[in-house]
């Protein structure tokens, strides 16, 4: 069974995956990566200016296979009311 490496980039942090996973084939690998998105979101989006995660998927080469991001844009439309 093919290992898949995950790389995340969020709030301006980057983590190398050294381990990797097993999965049978590169679909599954994609979609593993695409549902952590919205988790590794969560927890990163509120933190700091940077309001994307991204998720690359590499072989047991080091070849990067697939890449998602998910980002996040805000912006007022007039004065916050107090509330």
């Amino acid at each position: 069974m093919p290992r898949y490496y995950f790389d995340m980039t969020a709030g301006g942090l980057c983590g190398r995956d050294e381990e990797g996973s097993d999965f049978p084939d590169l679909e599954a690998a994609r979609r593993e990566a695409v549902g952590a998105l919205p988790e590794i979101a969560r927890f990163s989006l509120d933190k700091g200016n940077d309001k994307s995660v991204a998720v690359k998927v590499r072989d047991e080469k080091g070849a990067v296979l697939f890449q998602a991001a998910l980002t996040l844009t805000e912006q007022w439309m007039g004065a916050p009311s107090a509330g």
